[in-house]
């Protein structure tokens, strides 16, 4: 190489970061998208268009949310996998397409730890487990008995295949020595419909939609995932105080982009996220949704990601959780 080669070999190396400095500053320029991946009204949902408020809010440009509902998050995640990385597309979810539908959907059109980019997880929570006023329980140890004396008659809904209902339920039926099947909805209010109705007697999801019916007595809490009892239903046992030693399932809600996206936009993100949840507003509004605010680095929520796949994979090789 000569002296002139070398030159524009060299200038042309650093363009790369400048250029991309310069588009970072730049960003956002125009109005973004965000990708709710469940219909709207379930938790999910109410989340995602927290996260755009708050991001329309700290950058001055319209983020607008899209409900792109279908295959337990699997349509919103294989439209962000397609999206370029540019910052103008990012989803907000619960764990199923972020994670667990990597080992439960077996035609997974996009693979979420090659083709996402993690931003942060924004809040977490148990998952409850609820009863139709009709439902042959009144607590886990009835639903317990109930399932041995009527094998295969159990069914729990759940707001999609891979959700941590889903995958709470299994581990459930696994711990208790009875068959549990899994009956999965297209997100939170089918499932909070059919539970009313009394046309499914048990539920396993987000506590959030289910908090004033439960105040009105219309459904019956059974259990909470969590270690400890949650703040908003301190009268309601976790699962582990009835019998099941150890258990705990805790459900996130998190942030990501498409995969290559720029680092200093991922960085203004995750930096928009932890300023909001560090205010006393969003920690009350999110505990009215019977949420805890995380708040974590993208490393962080790489390796939550990591975690839940871990977690679930036993369970899809044991046949405990079927893929779809």
């Amino acid at each position: 190489m000569n002296r002139r080669e070398f030159m524009v070999f060299g200038a042309a190396a650093v363009m790369v970061p400048s250029h991309r400095i310069a588009f970072a500053d730049q960003w956002p320029s125009k109005p973004a998208v965000v990708l709710s991946a469940y219909p709207p009204g379930g938790t999910s949902d109410i989340i995602t268009r927290l996260v755009a408020d708050v991001l329309t809010a700290k950058f001055g440009q319209q983020f607008v949310v899209e409900n792109y509902a279908g295959a337990a998050g699997g349509l919103a995640g294989g439209r962000l996998a397609r999206a370029a990385p540019d910052g103008y597309t990012i989803m907000v979810s619960g764990s199923a397409p972020i994670a667990a539908n990597k080992v439960v959907q077996k035609n997974l059109a996009y693979d979420p730890q090659v083709d996402f980019t993690p931003i942060s997880i924004i809040a977490q929570s148990p998952a409850l487990l609820s009863a139709s006023a009709s439902a042959p329980a009144q607590s886990l140890e009835d639903l317990v008995a109930y399932a041995k004396a009527n094998p295969g008659q159990v069914n729990i809904g759940n707001p999609g295949a891979g959700t941590k209902g889903h995958i709470a339920a299994a581990i459930i039926g696994q711990m208790a020595g009875v068959e549990i099947n899994h009956v999965p909805y297209k997100g939170s209010p089918p499932l909070l419909a059919d539970l009313l109705g009394g046309h499914i007697h048990f539920a396993l999801d987000a506590p959030s939609n289910y908090l004033p019916h439960l105040r009105e007595q219309k459904i019956r809490a059974l259990a909470v995932t969590s270690a400890t009892r949650a703040p908003e239903l301190p009268d309601v046992p976790t699962v582990q105080e009835q019998g099941f030693k150890d258990y705990e399932q805790t459900l996130w809600f998190g942030a990501v982009g498409p995969k290559d996206m720029p680092a200093e936009i991922v960085a203004a993100i995750n930096g928009a996220i932890r300023e909001w949840v560090a205010t006393p507003a969003a920690t009350e509004k999110l505990a009215s949704l019977g949420l805890t605010p995380v708040a974590n680095s993208p490393d962080e929520m790489r390796a939550a990601i990591q975690r839940e796949i871990d977690a679930i994979r036993p369970l899809v090789d044991a046949g405990l959780v079927q893929p779809t």
